[in-house]
């Protein structure tokens, strides 16, 4: 059918299809930006602020409750402003745990929420009793709530809220590839209705083309003919596209050319046995009667009418005639039912183009000479007007805050004097009630009614700038966060391994500048043993935090290091991030060597030592013991500790209470030690050693107690013989006292003779009586030795 057409009405078909493909597009892209527009709302709503609630709530409870108790302990802060911290922190925490409550919760986010809500109620429970302890400034009572609150690694409640953050941001990213969906979907339905599009102009430009050549070739046929014939007029009146008939006063045709033959279906003997009217009915007649007749000579008649096709179709004509003096009227018909269709097609698209504007949620404006003539009344919604309030009466600078008149007037002109054809741009808006808006402007210049024009689009983005705004602040509050956290942190560009972020704990920790770490990569960091392993691990897609293990790195000063890391990765700056924890454990592992080293140590004294060691649990069941031990137990009691059993049930019915005694009193936190003797065989008693002590964990708890025997029967069998050494020596130490009383009374006597007959002697040398007595007295003495060294004999014998 399209080959028939005139090739204006195919031109007009080839302006319809662009148009159609236009607005088409047009309305297709509004559509698709409001599922964009709804999706992005979403993610603020119920992700992003969410997000900052439950972060303000981590915040608050690991920077303001968990460490306070600790601090106020180690005298950093006073009980009173501990106190006040904890209440504003708790403040905090329950307006913004309530705040996140009342937003749109996932199935799984509930389930998260109770858990962490019952957590909550613990944590609010702690606050309380850390606050009465506070009040009273009992220091005791801090410390027994500290390890009983406050000592569990990691904590709960946080871990709960962690993991809801990353709900948030996994829900978040959710709503972001659907974005991402809508966007490549919509991108290729574009190019294919685009496609499309040009795809059906072509075909019809290439059709125009042809008949234009064949239309050419006809004239130039035509001209040929007139110029050799004076049928020139005939020869015209036969190749013209119109269709053209002459008829007389009383309606027969008296002439018609091949495209009236074409136009009604009939033959050219047909029509001229026919009269004009024979083309209609009564009904036509009725509605539009025929004009020739009562017409003048020279007037010209122009005009629409419809006839009918010979096949019996209603085909819609322009009519263009003019009657001669001989009353014969010349008339030209031209086919427009096809423009009649488009111009219903038209007025059909505008129908809809206005109905889908006036419900669209992206405001549409049309202006003209510096005011609007059509907005929609989403439009008008944005601020605060009805649309009449708006068309033909307001300048469009009306709804501008006065501070981006001037650059909306400059968009405006630009597109006015064909500098620029369209324009995007955002800027606040004034609204009718004086408040201020954010929107954004996408519009281009057309001519309509051959006056310049302005068409465009309109999106209220008050909540996205703010949305924007929130997101800087929390940037700025990550970026805190990362600058003062107390452990090292890198960032690390997963394209090159690039360092781009460092907090300053990584800078002490590895001992390079700021500077310095950012014009390396991270294969800069690693033991040359790791380096060929970084790109193997940055390649895997870690979508929550995990722990990577324990690599080598090198500091600066060329010193090794043993690194826990920990890593995320991350969108930071359109980029994808490794965000890495890097926990130094070289000290650690070297305590744990050293640990190890000794506790093998510690085995080697346990099994060479003369003291046997036990390891009993509160039912006095054998956990442990070392070699002394078990030759003890087998030589002792016939008891096998590998055998399993109780080592209370082989001890001898006589030593049990003692012993249950002893245990009772080494559970009850004392130390115990005795000494028992055993006799085993006539060889004599066996002596043992017994210490008993407790084994506690960190809180004090009691958990068993240690055995130590150690044989002492040498010891006491000395202790014995030096019992009878001393008991001789006793004896001696009478003989010897007998002796000095001997030696003070009976050596006295003689002695004090001697020393008298002496006296006398010096008077009267020459008495021989006092020599005598003197020589008595001498005797005397000497039998006195004689008697005390016959006595020492005896007692060494008798020793």
């Amino acid at each position: 059918m399209p080959v028939k057409f005139n090739v204006s009405v195919k031109l007009y078909l080839l302006l319809f299809i662009a148009a159609a493909s236009l607005i088409g597009l047009g309305l297709y892209g509004i559509k698709e930006l409001a599922k964009m527009n709804a999706n992005t709302q979403t993610l603020y709503a119920d992700r992003v602020v969410p997000f900052q609630q439950l972060s303000n709530v981590r915040f608050q409870y690991n920077t303001e409750i968990v460490p306070i108790a600790q601090r106020v302990k180690n005298h950093s802060i006073s009980f009173t402003e501990a106190n006040r911290r904890i209440r504003s922190a708790q403040q905090v925490i329950n307006t913004n745990w309530h705040a996140y409550q009342l937003t749109y919760l996932t199935p799984e986010e509930k389930v998260l929420f109770k858990q962490a809500d019952q957590l909550k109620k613990q944590v609010d429970e702690t606050c309380r009793e850390l606050i009465l302890v506070l009040s009273r400034n009992d220091e005791t009572a801090l410390s027994e709530l500290i390890k009983k609150r406050f000592s569990a690694d990691p904590d709960p409640y946080v871990v709960k809220l962690t993991a809801l953050m990353d709900l948030q941001l996994r829900v978040g990213k959710q709503l972001f590839n659907s974005n991402n969906k809508i966007y490549n979907n919509t991108s290729k339905e574009f190019i294919f209705i685009i496609a499309l599009s040009l795809l059906v102009a072509v075909s019809l430009f290439l059709i125009i083309i042809k008949n234009i050549k064949k239309l050419i070739k006809t004239i130039l046929k035509s001209s040929s003919i007139i110029k050799e014939s004076e049928e020139k007029y005939q020869s015209l009146f036969e190749q013209a596209s119109d269709a053209i008939y002459v008829c007389n006063a009383n309606g027969y045709f008296t002439n018609v050319n091949n495209s009236m033959c074409q136009l009604t279906g009939y033959s050219r003997d047909e029509l001229l046995k026919m009269t004009v009217g024979d083309l209609l009915n009564a009904d036509l007649l009725r509605l539009n009667p025929l004009m020739y007749a009562k017409a003048n000579p020279g007037d010209s008649i122009k005009g629409e009418r419809k006839f009918i096709h010979k096949a019996g179709c209603i085909v819609d004509i322009e009519v263009n005639g003019k009657k001669f003096s001989d009353d014969r009227v010349l008339v030209i018909l031209r086919d427009i039912t096809d423009r009649k269709k488009m111009e219903a097609e038209l007025k059909k698209a505008e129908l809809r183009f206005r109905t889908l504007a006036d419900k669209s949620m992206v405001g549409i404006y049309i202006v003209q000479k510096g005011k609007f003539v059509y907005v929609n009344p989403r439009f008008a919604e944005v601020f605060g007007y009805e649309p009449m309030e708006l068309i033909g009466t307001l300048p469009v600078t009306q709804i501008i805050h006065p501070d981006y008149r001037n650059l909306a007037n400059e968009n405006v002109r630009a597109r006015m004097d064909d500098e620029k054809t369209s324009v995007h741009y955002e800027a606040m808006g004034i609204k009718k009630d004086g408040t201020s808006n954010w929107v954004e402007f996408y519009g281009s210049r057309v001519d309509m009614d051959d006056e310049p024009t302005i068409i465009g689009s309109m999106i209220d983005i008050t909540e996205r700038r703010l949305a924007e705004d929130e997101l800087r602040l929390s940037e700025q509050k990550y970026k805190m966060l990362f600058d003062s956290s107390p452990m090292p942190l890198l960032m690390v560009d997963k394209n090159d391994l690039s360092i781009i972020a460092a907090n300053e704990e990584a800078t002490r920790l590895y001992g390079y500048t700021n500077q310095e770490l950012l014009k390396m990569t991270i294969r800069d960091m690693r033991h040359p043993d790791d380096k060929d392993k970084v790109w193997d691990n940055f390649k895997l897609s870690l979508k929550t935090s995990s722990d990577r293990g324990i690599f080598k790195h090198v500091k600066k000063n060329g010193a090794e290091l043993s690194v826990q890391v920990i890593a995320h990765d991350i969108l930071f700056e359109g980029k994808k991030v490794r965000l890495g924890l890097y926990n130094d454990l070289t000290e650690k592992i070297k305590a744990e060597q050293l640990h190890e080293k000794t506790e093998a140590n510690l085995q080697t004294i346990l099994n060479t030592t003369d003291t046997a060691y036990a390891l009993l649990d509160r039912n006095l069941d054998v956990l442990e013991y070392n070699n002394k031990a078990l030759i003890f137990a087998k030589n002792e009691f016939g008891f096998d500790p590998d055998s399993g059993g109780k080592f209370f049930e082989h001890l001898p019915n006589s030593r049990r209470p003692q012993f249950a005694e002893y245990a009772k009193r080494v559970f009850a936190g004392h130390t115990v030690s005795y000494e028992v003797a055993y006799n085993p065989s006539d060889a004599g008693d066996v002596w043992y050693y017994v210490r008993m002590f407790p084994i506690s964990n960190k809180d004090n708890e009691i958990l068993g107690l240690v055995l130590a025997i150690t044989d002492i029967t040498e010891r006491k069998n000395a202790e014995q013989s030096l019992q009878s050494a001393y008991d001789q020596i006793k004896t001696q130490i009478k003989f010897i006292r007998e002796m000095v009383w001997k030696q003070s009374h009976v050596l006295r006597s003689p002695l004090a003779n001697l020393k008298g007959l002496t006296t006398i002697l010096q008077n009267t040398p020459d008495d021989k009586e006092v020599l005598a007595f003197i020589q008595i007295e001498l005797d005397r003495m000497d039998k006195v030795f004689m008697e005390m060294a016959e006595d020492s004999s005896n007692d060494e014998m008798n020793f």
